[in-house]
């Protein structure tokens, strides 16, 4: 079953260091995010994730994900026509496993997602690596 998805955007300081700041509902799906804005897909707790860096010329864009109520921050590109799968809940609770697919790179300066949401069960494993383990780019401190 496909579900609308709430969009949360807001301007990050330090990456993903701030929490989103507004709330608002993606009618077609489909969002735009500018460098350094922070997304979060669902009205609840969640993945968030930002875009760090648009390139037209390699149809790519350099994203930055922390996983949902976790101190890391995860760096990785991803091309058009690609995914980035992320866990989302609703305000109510229910667990929904969404992906944003890079659209075509325009030329104002922000990259467009399409969001599919499912109702599906999602797991709170821990996705950031153990103290002392470097995959992720940076760690900060929990608020």
């Amino acid at each position: 079953m496909r579900i609308p998805c709430l969009v949360r955007t807001g301007l990050a300081t330090l990456a993903l260091a701030t929490l989103p700041i507004s709330l608002a509902h993606s009618q077609d799906d489909t969002f735009a995010i500018a460098p350094q804005q922070v997304v979060t897909l669902g009205g609840g707790d969640g993945d968030s994730f930002a875009v760090e860096q648009i390139s037209r010329q390699d149809n790519a864009v350099t994203v930055l994900l922390r996983p949902m109520g976790e101190g890391c921050t995860f760096r990785f590109p991803v091309t058009v026509g690609r995914s980035v799968q992320l866990r989302a809940d609703t305000p109510g609770g229910q667990s929904l496993l969404c992906k944003a697919t890079l659209q075509p790179i325009t030329e104002d300066g922000t990259a467009s997602f399409g969001a599919e949401c499912s109702e599906e069960p999602v797991s709170r494993e821990r996705k950031c690596p153990a103290d002392g383990d470097t995959a992720a780019i940076e760690t900060y401190p929990q608020q």
